[in-house]
């Protein structure tokens, strides 16, 4: 880990912009991403409802007018900021640039890309498969609440308040979730996996490629020449492989192998 960050060239240009799979710790390094550019740049409030700029999916403010905006709508708002000058932060997750590549790619061509990738690919896909089950659940809105009298995200995948876990625990109970393999969440990781290492890597012109599990604040703050007060902490005691009962987990190990072995291991990947 530390030789491979220490050939990690700091950003060359001014503006950065991340590009990962969901559930890869984008937000956590967003986060600096976000405070680096309010020295010469466009922010939004520092939700996932924003910085998650061309998602279409439920966040904590379903009603809000930004959730109504196509990426036609967001893509002339990015072009006006840079019209003035300007550069907005956020970060790009990619199911939801796929179809926008073409210009993305374009677009982006002179900033600084830092892809970033979970080495320990096994785990990645037992926790985006957590989700999507308590999503099938739950239904595709995983938001209690309105704006009047607030929001509770109840399906949250770290602590940005005291309760978060418990929430996670009782949504699990509430709606008897069932941890189960799923094909078309599954076929989506792969062609994801595939789109970020065969594409967006390779078609970028030498973007900075680093993996979440070597990278620490220390570093993140050396490398933005930033410091957060407050960051989103991993869940403490919440363990997604026990939510899945041994027969469920045989299936799924089985058929992550299949392709691990095949395909997955060839991008750099581990088998944990």
């Amino acid at each position: 880990m530390v030789r491979a960050l220490l050939n990690f060239k700091p950003p060359q240009k001014r503006y950065v912009q991340l590009i990962s799979l969901h559930k890869s710790g984008s937000t956590w390094v967003q986060s600096y991403i976000h405070k680096k550019y309010r020295q010469f740049g466009v922010t939004l409030p520092p939700s996932n409802l924003f910085n998650e700029f061309f998602s279409v999916r439920n966040h904590e403010d379903d009603e809000h007018a930004f959730m109504r905006g196509s990426n036609q709508k967001r893509i002339a708002l990015l072009k006006d900021l840079r019209s003035f000058g300007l550069e907005l932060a956020h970060k790009a997750h990619v199911p939801e640039i796929i179809e926008i590549w073409p210009w993305f790619k374009t677009f982006y061509k002179d900033h600084d890309i830092l892809v970033l990738k979970r080495r320990k690919l096994f785990t990645h896909w037992l926790t985006i498969l957590f989700y999507s089950c308590i999503r099938a659940a739950t239904g595709p809105n995983v938001v209690k609440g309105n704006a009047k009298e607030g929001y509770r995200f109840i399906a949250p995948s770290k602590i940005e308040r005291d309760w978060d876990e418990d929430i996670i625990k009782s949504t699990i109970q509430e709606y008897k979730v069932e941890f189960k393999f799923n094909e078309i969440c599954w076929n989506n990781f792969v062609n994801n996996i595939r789109f970020l290492n065969d594409v967006v890597i390779e078609e970028l012109h030498k973007p900075n490629v680093i993996w979440t599990e070597d990278i620490t604040t220390e570093w993140l703050e050396d490398y933005f020449k930033v410091v957060l007060k407050k960051l989103p902490k991993p869940f403490k005691t919440f363990d997604y492989k026990t939510y899945y009962k041994p027969e469920d987990m045989k299936i799924i190990r089985a058929i992550f192998e299949e392709r691990f072995y095949n395909e997955f291991q060839y991008y750099g990947y581990e088998l944990k």
